[in-house]
């Protein structure tokens, strides 16, 4: 249980770092995949708060990527050509 309230907070925490990164930026288009990375990972944290056995292990171990995978696309986000 303590795993799953980790992954919610982290999720919060990087959901309002994306939220603040597409309200500073001015190409608001390249954070869609974010975006989705982020529905996505907020259904399988919330799949694990339903589950149980080594589903939600599975389960848990999906929503850890998710978040790192969804603080990379924030960090750098994906087709965004940067201009030196």
């Amino acid at each position: 249980m303590v795993i799953k309230v980790v992954l919610l907070t982290l999720l919060l925490f990087q959901v309002i770092y994306l939220l603040i990164r597409v309200k500073n930026g001015k190409e608001k288009k390249y954070y869609i995949p974010a975006l989705f990375v982020s529905v996505i990972t907020a259904w399988m944290i919330y799949k694990t708060l339903t589950m149980s056995g080594f589903a939600a292990i599975n389960s848990t171990i999906f929503s850890a990527f998710g978040l790192f995978i969804l603080f990379i696309f924030t960090k750098h986000p994906p087709f965004l050509k940067e201009r030196n």
